[in-house]
């Protein structure tokens, strides 16, 4: 006689893990792959480079030449005012960010990502928080590190260097919170990541470039205001208390929050759109 008994044993469940954990996840896993590639390390390595010693240059000429003028927080805007800042910026945002959704796409794991207990927003913000890593290391870190090293150095006194900091601060997160998310927007928009990376370049220095010939045929200093790079140094110049420029501040702050918002929202309904929904 042959007897059929239940298995003894139980299967072990594995715990649903919680939001903050799978979120973490692909964040460390991301910033892992992306710190192994040189030509980001490189990459890195140059924005704050450059950064440090750019703003410790311009205070130590300020020192040297003018010993009688006072030097405010003012100067530590003039490192963020050039152009190679933003051209690092936007290197850093596309090595990095440009694959971070495109890959997904074109490797179809996109799909398996969102199969899994997380939303379409955790992903995005995930991704989102790769990019911000880089950028707060390319940007921030030495917009707030500079006026230390400049303080310690005894080239500007203390109180000048924490204003310096609180404002690099506020300019490193309104940057990094763009560039990141039009990096992402793009990335989301197409499989191939250096199409990616050419949206990003296209839409902030092309954008750049034609508001001078345009401001000669049109004779109207408004027409900055397409500049995404304009309307960070109109704000910029609010943080540093620099004097006003052409743009007003409150518009310039206003197109990039709507630049932000816009980005967001656009990534956020391509990665739904992707989304595998199983019938009911």
């Amino acid at each position: 006689m042959v007897t059929i008994k239940l298995p003894s044993y139980t299967r072990r469940e594995e715990p649903l893990r919680g939001r903050p954990h799978r979120f973490l996840t692909i964040f460390a896993s991301g910033v892992r792959r992306e710190l192994k590639r040189w030509y980001n390390i490189l990459a890195l390595f140059l924005a704050i480079a450059f950064g440090l010693v750019s703003t410790t240059f311009n205070i130590f000429v300020a020192a040297l030449f003018q010993p009688g003028v006072a030097i405010d927080a003012s100067y530590f805007f003039l490192t963020l005012a050039s152009p190679v800042v933003l051209f690092f910026t936007l290197i850093v945002a596309a090595a990095v960010g440009s694959g971070l959704i495109a890959d997904d796409i074109r490797h179809m794991s996109l799909t398996l990502y969102l199969s899994r207990p997380i939303t379409a927003m955790d992903y995005l913000l995930s991704k989102a928080s790769i990019v911000a890593f880089a950028l707060v290391l390319a940007v921030a870190f030495p917009a707030v590190l500079g006026p230390i090293v400049a303080a310690i150095l005894l080239y500007v006194t203390w109180e000048v260097a924490v204003v310096a900091v609180l404002a690099g601060i506020a300019f490193g997160a309104i940057a990094t919170a763009l560039f990141s998310m039009l990096v992402l927007m793009f990335s989301s928009l197409t499989p191939r990541k250096g199409i990616a990376a050419a949206g990003a370049f296209a839409a902030t220095l092309a954008l750049q470039g034609i508001t001078f010939p345009l401001r000669e045929v049109i004779g109207s200093d408004q027409i900055f205001h397409l500049s995404l790079y304009e309307n960070l140094l109109g704000v910029g110049r609010l943080l540093y208390g620099v004097e006003a420029g052409v743009l007003a501040w409150e518009t310039s702050l206003a197109i990039l929050v709507g630049v932000i918002l816009v980005s967001t929202a656009i990534a956020f309904y391509r990665i739904r759109s992707m989304e595998v929904v199983a019938p009911s």
